[in-house]
Formats: structure tokens, sequence, C-alpha cells
């Protein structure tokens, strides 16, 4: 019987996120919901991330259509989110000097759209995505066996995941070699939907601190938006052969990028100024909300950490022993 969601809270977070891509998918390849696109995108990011983590107490019959799942979607939805919010980004710009570049380009990616969406439609059927989601209740049922277990994962799962944070962020305000604003990004999502699950399943979390790392989180968004639409941009322009063909218009696009180009680099900017008025304290404070007791875990705990399938495995290698005596 499945495990009531008043008793694992975790649970009814991740019956939530399984629902919300189930009915949003269709709308989202509808093509006139944007913000369905987002939603299913998100809650597809949300469901990976609770998959990865909870991978040790979970068996991969259950994982990998989930899994597979994700894939198709960040594979179809993504490039569709990607040319939603560069058009809305467009859409912002009222300056009348831009007027001409920002409608060529608007019209050129939202033809691309409908390609987009035409692909999404035969490669995204709602009748594939419920069929690949029916595997949740399948781990849902192991995941409801190991309660203290998933508590001990999203403890060690923050305190990895905010050591990669600070490491990002240190390489981006010393401007060393490794500095990738990129890597940040992607690793603030990691840690941002870690902490949700640990809230979800009962953690105490400073008040603020989420929002606090959404102002990060906002920043390192935006400027990879006005990056990635710099970059579309030129590459458009070059694609049209413009220089050749309109000149002017060329030119318009020219100084079109470049205006982008420095929004990207205030959003830039914004980054580096909250990492090092505020981010010490962010970091301290995530931690002083996990702490880790031991530096080893018991051998209880650690069996209970096992993959299903070495578990199974094991059983099964006891069984075969016992027979031979």
């Amino acid at each position: 019987m499945p495990v009531n969601g008043e008793h694992f809270p975790l649970l009814k977070y991740l019956d939530k996120l399984v629902e919300t891509l189930r009915t949003l998918s269709p709308r989202a390849i509808g093509g006139k919901d944007a913000d369905a696109v987002h939603d299913a995108r998100v809650a597809s990011r949300r469901l990976k991330a609770a998959v990865n983590l909870l991978g040790p107490v979970a068996s991969r019959e259950y994982r990998q259509p989930l899994a597979k799942i994700h894939r198709s979607v960040r594979k179809r939805l993504g490039p569709l989110r990607d040319l939603d919010v560069m058009l809305e980004h467009l859409s912002k710009i009222k300056s009348a000097r831009f007027g001409e570049p920002v409608q060529w380009l608007s019209e050129r990616l939202n033809e691309d759209r409908r390609q987009v969406l035409e692909k999404a439609a035969d490669d995204l059927p709602p009748a594939y995505v419920a069929g690949k989601l029916g595997s949740w209740w399948g781990l849902r049922e192991e995941i409801a066996d190991c309660g203290d277990a998933v508590t001990t994962l999203l403890a060690e799962s923050v305190h990895l995941q905010l050591d990669c944070v600070a490491e990002q962020a240190g390489h981006l305000v010393e401007r060393t070699e490794h500095h990738e604003p990129h890597q940040l990004r992607i690793a603030c999502k990691e840690l941002r939907y870690t902490l949700e699950m640990a809230e979800q399943n009962g953690a105490k979390l400073p008040k603020g601190m989420l929002a606090s790392f959404k102002r990060l989180q906002t920043a390192l968004g935006n400027w990879h938006d006005f990056v990635v639409l710099t970059g579309r941009a030129i590459k458009e322009s070059t694609d049209a052969d413009l220089a050749v063909r309109a000149p002017e218009l060329q030119q318009a696009m020219l100084k079109l990028a470049m205006m982008l180009m420095a929004r990207s680099q205030k959003q830039f900017g914004k980054v580096i100024e909250f990492w090092r008025k505020d981010g010490e304290e962010l970091v301290r404070s995530i931690r002083a909300a996990f702490p880790l007791t031991a530096a080893v875990a018991e051998p209880a705990a650690l069996e209970e950490l096992k993959p299903r399938e070495e578990i199974v495995h094991e059983e099964h290698e006891g069984a075969r022993s016992e027979q031979v005596q």
C-alpha cells in the first residue's frame, strides 16, 4: 500500500512533480503556453535531481524509465524554452534604434520555434510521457522503506553540492583559469533542488536563505540568457549573410549584439558582487542547517544506503553458499 505523504512529506512533493510533468507536457508541446513549457521542464529537472539523489536506495528497473523521460523532455522542451526566453527578452527592447534588428531576429526565432514544436509533438506524445512516468509508483514504494537513509542522503548531498558551488564561485571571483560561470549556474541549480527536497522532507532552513540564494541564481540566469541571445543574434546574421545582402541591417545587428553583451556583463558583475558580500554567510548558514554528526556512517546506515541491486546480489550469493554447505 502506498505510503501516505503526510507521514513521508518528501513523497508528497515528488508525487506533485510527477503529476505536474504528466499534465503539463501536452500543453507544452501544444505551443501556445510558454509557462507550461517552463513549468514542465523545471518539474522534469527536479524529478531528475530526486532520482539521482535516491539512486543508492532505488533499483535501476524503476530509475531508468524516469531518467529516460527526463532526457526526452530536456531534448525537446529545452530548445523550445530557450527560444521562448530569447523572444521574451527581445520583446522588452523598446528602443527605436533596435526596432529593425529586433523584428528581423524575432521572425527568425519564431520560425525556429515552429519547427521545434513540430519535432516535439512527434517525439513527446502524452501516452509516451505517461507510460514512462508509471515507473514512479514502483520507485515510490522503495523510497517509502528508506526514510532515515533519505535524510542522510539529503544532508550529504547538500554538503557535496555546496562544496562545488563554493569552489566554482571562488574561481569566478578570483578570475582563475578555471572560472566557468556556466558551471556555477549548473551547480547552483543542483543545490537549489536538493535544498527544496530537504525542506519538503522536514529540514528547517534559515529564514530568507532560499530567497538569498535565488538572487544569485537570478543573476546567473540573466547572464546566461543574454550571452546565449548575443551568440544567437550573431549566428543568425552570419547564416543569413547579412554583411553582403543587407549591410546596414548587419551593422544594426552588431550594435544589438553589443548592447546584449553589455547587459550580460552587468549581470555577471551582480554575481561577483553577491558572492563577495553574501557568499560566505550563505555557505555558513547552509552548512549549519545540515550538521554532519559523523564522518563515517554506522554499518546499519551503510547497509541502508546500498543500491538495491547490490543487496539482492548479496542475498542471492548468500543463499547459494548455504546450498553448497
